[in-house]
């Protein structure tokens, strides 16, 4: 961007416009006869040389240095945008339920029949990376909880989408053997304890952390806690954590894969239970919400409502590094351009040499 500086003679460009007048004088008063003749028809007819055709050359040279020395003291400057740009993240803790009841296939994924951890990661990685009507995370540490008897932490806060969305998708149902029970409390405990630990991790810039949100989702009720989930709660709203909550999965009965004495996989029928009053007491301790998400577009709706409270704030801050043209050299399409004070100095230098020498002239 080229401009003048803001406190400079900007008046004296008035100037330049009276250059024309006093090249028109300078030649009237050029073209007077030095000794009055009855008439100079005779000498109009005596050979002139180039250098007598050229001579306007001179007051050429001195008008143009005139008028590059009035720009060069208005001051012309040169003024390369930056940016500064200052982000505050939030730090999310996305806690999933992997119990035994996550097998049942009531949801959909991509239109096919999904069990619900499956429909549950599909969104979740949406979330994390962005697709369709979820835009995806930018600048914010996201974790990975997930919970059946005991709570594990998959992964722990990082920017790095991509390898928590790998983290993400291999995640499966609990066993019997891993242990299918429901552990909420100890899970949302876990889910605080990282997120307060943060501050002693020097390799996370931790600084432009905003807020420190769980993201706790579940399709049942607390069977194997060790911490009440309602005092998991009170923990993290003395700690200025915010909880939302899901439920996930249809009511009543739901169609779950078995497998028999033989090791052949059934589909039984079983019911289900969901502890929605918990789950909404855990969010209006801590100033978040519940959710309830009995199908997959219903799921993705809620993600997208939390990726929308939960806005990244980004503050950019424009500023201009000014050069001064008339005294600094600068790079003008890629070419390094000399101090414009140079060129009307040549300028005046050329005209004083032609003058003593091809154009000289007796007075």
């Amino acid at each position: 961007m080229l401009t003048f500086t803001p406190d400079s003679l900007w008046w004296l460009l008035l100037l330049v416009p009276l250059v024309p007048v006093a090249w028109w004088r300078f030649v009237r008063r050029a073209n007077r006869p030095a000794v009055p003749w009855s008439t100079t028809a005779p000498a109009r007819s005596v050979p002139h040389g180039w250098a007598a055709r050229t001579r306007w050359i001179l007051p050429a040279m001195r008008t143009l240095a005139i008028v590059m020395l009035v720009i060069a003291m208005v001051g012309p400057i040169k003024g390369d945008e930056q940016t500064n740009k200052t982000v505050e993240g939030i730090a999310i803790e996305l806690v999933i339920d992997r119990s035994g009841s996550m097998r049942a296939l009531d949801l959909q994924v991509a239109g096919r029949q999904s069990d619900r951890l499956d429909a549950v990661k599909s969104v979740a990685a949406d979330f994390i990376l962005g697709e369709e009507e979820l835009p995806g995370r930018e600048h914010d540490l996201i974790g990975l909880i997930t919970f059946g008897t005991w709570a594990d932490s998959i992964c722990p806060m990082t920017l790095d989408y991509e390898t928590l969305a790998n983290a993400l998708s291999q995640v499966r149902p609990a066993t019997e053997a891993e242990g299918a029970n429901t552990a909420i409390g100890d899970a949302l405990a876990l889910a605080v304890s990282r997120l307060t630990d943060l501050k002693d991790h020097a390799d996370l810039s931790t600084d432009d952390i905003r807020s420190r949100v769980v993201i706790l989702l579940t399709d049942g009720e607390d069977t194997a806690s060790e911490i009440d989930p309602i005092a998991a709660a009170d923990m993290a709203q003395a700690l200025g954590i915010k909880v939302y909550t899901i439920g996930v999965g249809t009511e009543g009965v739901a169609p779950i894969p078995v497998q028999d004495a033989r090791g052949r996989t059934q589909i039984v029928q079983q019911r289900v239970t969901i502890d929605e009053q918990t789950l909404q007491e855990i969010a209006a301790i801590t100033g978040g919400r519940f959710y309830r998400a009995r199908n997959t577009q219903a799921l993705s709706d809620i993600y997208a409502e939390i990726d929308s409270l939960e806005m990244t704030e980004v503050a950019e801050e424009h500023y201009y590094h000014y050069t001064d043209l008339a005294v600094t050299p600068t790079v003008l399409g890629g070419i390094e351009l000399p101090p414009l004070l140079i060129f009307p100095l040549l300028i005046l230098l050329g005209e004083i040499l032609l003058a003593a020498t091809r154009y000289r002239s007796l007075p």
